[in-house]
């Protein structure tokens, strides 16, 4: 890593029961933007005392002045690839890139090979993730079997064995019907549900495929891709609105994933105004980059939903501040370098996200004034684990008592992104190169340091 980064300064106690005290931390004061200097002491996996000039010897203590103390932060939106293409990713690989971005618990995408569409799936892959993940793992399941949008998977039953949310990520639930009562049966079981609201190729093919069949005559040679120079997908709006109708008329909760287009934004915003259960997220390469700039960076910049309009990142940064988008995720989507180095038409949707999320918010929203410290930190902390209900959990808070979950951040490192250091194996980021301010320099998961100064402890490589 840069040697511009600072090192912290543990000083390692003898007694038998592990306990750290964090020393002279800046936490933000809950509902305002001062900071207040405190110590932090924590014993096993929890929280124990929060106060001023804690004394505790034997503790390992962490001198922690003039840094920023948070609660570990929560990326709900990841894709680990696991099972079926690990060769882009594994749950372990992910979990190291999460652990030094700053992330202590995320929450991954259901379209695995195969997809997370059964209780059993579902288990056995979170089995894997307990002896795998460094950091707390979750998954979203699958709304459909297969993930092929004709009939719904026993949502009961993956609510019970531990799913986080339904969604059949990366194609949309074409079937109004369907969506209706896939909502109905997550407002009955009590489960968020998380369309993917755009078109996937796919979802083209299928629609021009009905339509060849009415006309008589072949038009597939003119399905348009998602490339600079085809133009961008222009569904999302449309799936939002319908879901939201939806959301509306069921009473469940609906949370609309990765949002790109200023319209989208319009009907979230008059959705929350008639007390709609919806929530939204958008993710740092939708805030920050354009189509214009897709055209310059290549491949790597290919993403599904697509870079959009100025205009549209203006709208989608001003939804990000007012509210109207409460959560940020990095929707972290590696894929092998052999695949990204493709041609733009074959070259596959997606972009990694979870080392440099943290530091793209902090430059480019939070120094700028386009999000408070505080704002930035609630959308990647507490407002994701309420919205998908790891806080009863102990998630997304610092308090006595709570899971001893942290991040350490220094907001005034300087450094470089270099996509060739990552811990996850893909390299499909289109911001290698750029020069960021702030990074998580202690990452604390169950009381357990995982990384430090922008490297996975020892102890969990």
């Amino acid at each position: 890593m840069p040697p511009a980064l600072c090192t912290l300064q543990i000083y390692i106690g003898k007694q038998k029961t592990k306990m750290l005290l964090i020393k002279k931390a800046s936490r933000i004061k809950k509902g305002s933007e001062d900071l207040e200097v405190l110590d932090v002491l924590i014993c096993g996996e929890e929280i124990k005392e929060i106060g001023q000039d804690i004394l505790s010897p034997g503790a390992s203590v962490i001198d922690a002045h003039g840094k920023i103390l948070v609660p570990g932060l929560v990326d709900a939106h990841v894709h680990f690839r696991e099972p079926g293409q690990e060769y882009k990713e594994d749950l372990r690989t992910g979990s190291l890139a999460a652990a030094v971005g700053g992330f202590t618990t995320v929450i991954a995408e259901p379209n695995t090979t195969p997809p997370i569409d059964s209780p059993l799936r579902l288990r056995r892959l979170l089995d894997h993730a307990r002896k795998k993940s460094v950091i707390n793992f979750y998954s979203k399941a699958a709304i459909t079997k297969g993930m092929k949008g004709n009939s719904l998977t026993n949502i009961f039953k993956l609510k019970e064995a531990g799913a986080r949310a339904i969604s059949d990520d990366g194609n949309p639930i074409a079937g109004r019907k369907l969506m209706g009562n896939a909502l109905a049966k997550g407002k009955e079981s009590g489960i968020l549900v998380t369309p993917h609201c755009e078109e996937s190729v796919s979802y083209r093919e299928k629609i021009l495929r009905q339509r060849e069949k009415l006309e008589g005559r072949s038009i597939f040679s003119l399905m348009p891709y998602a490339s600079p120079e085809g133009g961008p997908y222009s569904s999302e709006a449309g799936f939002i609105k319908r879901d939201v109708e939806l959301a509306e008329r069921t009473g469940a909760n609906l949370h609309i994933s990765h949002v790109s287009l200023a319209k989208s934004v319009d009907i979230i915003a008059e959705a929350k105004k008639r007390g709609v259960k919806v929530t939204a997220e958008a993710t740092p390469h939708h805030l920050l980059l354009t189509e214009r700039m897709a055209r310059e960076i290549g491949p790597n910049a290919k993403v599904n939903p697509p870079l959009r309009s100025e205009e549209d990142v203006a709208a989608v940064k001003e939804g990000l501040a007012s509210g109207v988008i409460d959560i940020i995720t990095s929707d972290h989507a590696p894929h092998s370098r052999e695949e990204k180095n493709r041609d733009w038409e074959k070259a596959p949707f997606g972009i990694i996200g979870l080392e440099t999320t943290l530091g793209l918010v902090l430059t480019f929203l939070v120094r700028p004034g386009i999000l408070t410290l505080s704002q930035a930190i609630e959308k990647m902390t507490i407002m994701p684990a309420r919205i998908f209900g790891l806080d009863v959990l102990g998630i997304g808070s610092i308090k006595p008592g709570a899971k001893a979950d942290l991040t350490l951040i220094d907001l005034d490192t300087k450094w470089k992104v270099d996509s060739n250091s990552f811990y996850s194996k893909g390299r499909n980021c289109p911001f290698n190169g750029w020069e960021l301010y702030g990074k998580a320099i202690l990452t604390i998961v169950a009381g357990r340091i995982v990384a430090k100064d922008g490297k996975i402890t020892q102890d969990n490589q």
